[in-house]
């Protein structure tokens, strides 16, 4: 699907989700130096109200025999997906959140996939550094844009 076939409304739900997204995934970077994979649903507007985005959180699977075990960021990353098939059939868009490492560069990244409910699917990934020091300032690079495989969109029809 090409992205700039598509509807305005489609366009802007989109860009609703994932700004959003990667609005809330810097703040948690920032604040806590870390953040979760999330997602951000978007609701259809009611009769004469706006649309409402949604934060969905899974929590992390423990490891009973390796309680020191680092947290399952892609098993996370399913449940949400699992979540969003079963909750989602009356969201407009969707974007899933999560922190990756960009081995090519060795680098950390946000990386976002956004779905639109008619197919349209894209990611953004935005590279970015941690403060050299403690308090100081997160860098953050432009984000840049790349296709995605929908894994959201196709459950709902």
């Amino acid at each position: 699907m090409n992205l700039e076939d598509l509807d305005e409304s489609v366009k802007d739900a989109l860009n609703k989700v994932l700004g959003t997204a990667l609005g809330v995934a810097r703040e948690q970077l920032e604040e806590q130096g870390v953040f979760l994979p999330f997602a951000i649903a978007l609701e259809p507007k009611e009769a004469d109200g706006e649309p409402e985005l949604r934060l969905i959180a899974v929590p992390p699977t423990d490891n009973p025999e390796d309680p020191d075990a680092d947290i399952d960021t892609e098993a996370m990353a399913a449940d949400l997906v699992q979540v969003l098939n079963e909750q989602g059939t009356h969201f407009e868009a969707i974007a899933i959140a999560s922190d990756v490492l960009l081995e090519a560069d060795d680098r950390d990244a946000i990386h976002v996939v956004a779905e639109h409910k008619v197919g349209a699917a894209l990611a953004i990934v935005q590279p970015y550094s941690m403060p050299a020091e403690p308090g100081g300032d997160w860098t953050f690079e432009e984000p840049s844009a790349e296709s995605a495989e929908s894994i959201w969109a196709n459950t709902q029809q």
